[in-house]
């Protein structure tokens, strides 16, 4: 019985399909892995049914396999979210409406997370660009002073964008 349910859910769902429904945003094929701790875009989605692969932790699979990981379902229990998430009508069970709310509850939280280090990152890279955007005083003016401190403030934020873009 599941075998097509199974069959008929990855020929009637694309990966960018599964993917985008769930909140993931996909460019050029490629995406933030949701597995592991991602800075830059390592997981591909293939076109059609095809599936997915993540090149830095070598997870993948099929749109079940990638939910099950998701929800951390076993392959049936994807099988009956991804059918009741998108109505395809393939089975009468429902999914368990406490693992969907504690799902939501964890992706809000890691969007909340993320959020705000973008918010700080953003922050610091308006800082840097007026810092550097500075005329830079004679050293007798009174402002010397000033300037030398900003540009203090200025080799802290350099090494915090190294870090962060260096040792994620």
């Amino acid at each position: 019985m599941y075998g097509d349910i199974f069959s008929q859910i990855k020929s009637s769902l694309t990966m960018a399909d599964v993917v985008e429904h769930y909140g993931f945003e996909v460019k050029r094929g490629v995406m933030l892995c949701p597995f592991h701790s991602d800075s830059h875009p390592s997981l591909k989605v293939y076109p059609g049914s095809r599936g997915w692969h993540c090149f830095v932790c070598d997870a993948g699979g099929s749109v079940i396999d990638f939910v099950a990981k998701l929800f951390h379902l076993n392959a049936r229990q994807a099988a009956i979210r991804l059918d009741n998430d998108f109505r395809l009508g393939l089975s009468t069970e429902k999914p368990d409406r406490r693992e969907v709310d504690r799902w939501v509850r964890e992706q809000r939280e890691k969007q909340a997370v993320l959020d705000a280090y973008r918010a700080e990152y953003d922050a610091k890279c308006r800082e840097a660009y007026l810092i550097r955007s500075m005329q830079k005083p004679p050293p007798e003016s009174p402002l010397w002073g000033e300037y030398a401190a900003l540009m203090g403030r200025l080799d802290y934020l350099d090494n915090y964008y190294f870090i962060q873009n260096h040792w994620r």
